[in-house]
């Protein structure tokens, strides 16, 4: 049987840091407790490849990704645990040092509206990476969404205690072993409690009038929403060994551009 022309050594020998699939669309499901929490994801599997290597067998990754979500047999209890599944079921059909994958999906939470008490929806933009380096592996999750700000400088400078109010976009990233990434339920709490007040899909009047008043009594630069990012997650998560990065964005209504915040605690 001839050599597979991936096997083959390649006419430039240089090695390559990243190679494999990407923008791959696919379901996933999570087993939590007593809850079941569906993403529809779009994964990128790479790996490195050695220099005496033509080429990946890409076919593999498609197929470990697969077979891995679809699994009966296996259940995964978190994103994090899964991808671990997919890299190591996919070290075992292709030999690497070095690998990734990455999923960004849409997570969704149920809150009740602040007043009336009503179900909504809410969603959370995320993003896991799981980078595998000679076994060792490590992730960082990244989840964030929308939130209101009012300015307060604006506000000290009104007499009618008026002032400009904005949506603002916040971002939350934790990077760590599988055992310290959070919870993306408690993450979001705390992402919600950074704002002035936060967004919800629904609103009835009464709700509608308390966030307003949330926002006014609780004015906050764009700085304020990152550094409350970064202080909650802190305290919150003190006895897990993790790195903390946080950013908002701001997409102001009086000017015509925007503003952005970043911090980070190591």
């Amino acid at each position: 049987m001839s050599q597979e022309l991936q096997n083959q050594t390649p006419n430039v020998k240089i090695s390559l840091d990243e190679v494999g699939v990407t923008d791959f669309k696919t379901q996933i499901s999570i087993t939590r407790g007593t809850k079941i929490y569906r993403y529809t994801a779009t994964v990128s599997v790479v790996i490195n490849l050695p220099s005496n290597q033509k080429g990946a067998h890409l076919s593999r990754f498609i197929e470990t990704i697969s077979e891995v979500l679809s699994s009966e047999i296996e259940t995964h209890y978190s994103l994090e645990e899964m991808s671990i599944h997919v890299l190591k079921t996919l070290n075992n059909r292709h030999d690497f040092n070095k690998a990734s994958i990455s999923l960004d999906f849409l997570f969704f939470t149920s809150r009740l509206t602040p007043v009336t008490k009503k179900p909504s929806k809410e969603y959370y933009k995320g993003k896991l990476i799981t980078r595998w380096n000679n076994k060792e592996i490590e992730h960082k999750l990244s989840l964030g969404t929308f939130g209101n700000t009012a300015c307060p400088h604006a506000l000290s400078q009104n007499s009618s205690q008026r002032t400009h109010i904005q949506r603002a976009y916040a971002e939350i990233t934790l990077s760590g072993k599988t055992k310290d990434i959070p919870d993306m339920e408690d993450l979001s709490a705390i992402i919600d409690q950074s704002f002035s007040s936060p967004t919800f899909s629904l609103l009835k009047s009464e709700d509608e009038q308390w966030v307003v008043d949330k926002m006014y009594n609780n004015p906050l630069f764009v700085e304020d929403v990152t550094r409350n990012l970064l202080e909650l997650a802190s305290k919150h998560y003190s006895k897990k060994n993790l790195r903390i990065k946080a950013q908002t964005i701001s997409q102001e209504s009086i000017h015509k551009h925007n503003v952005v915040s970043r911090g980070s605690i190591p």
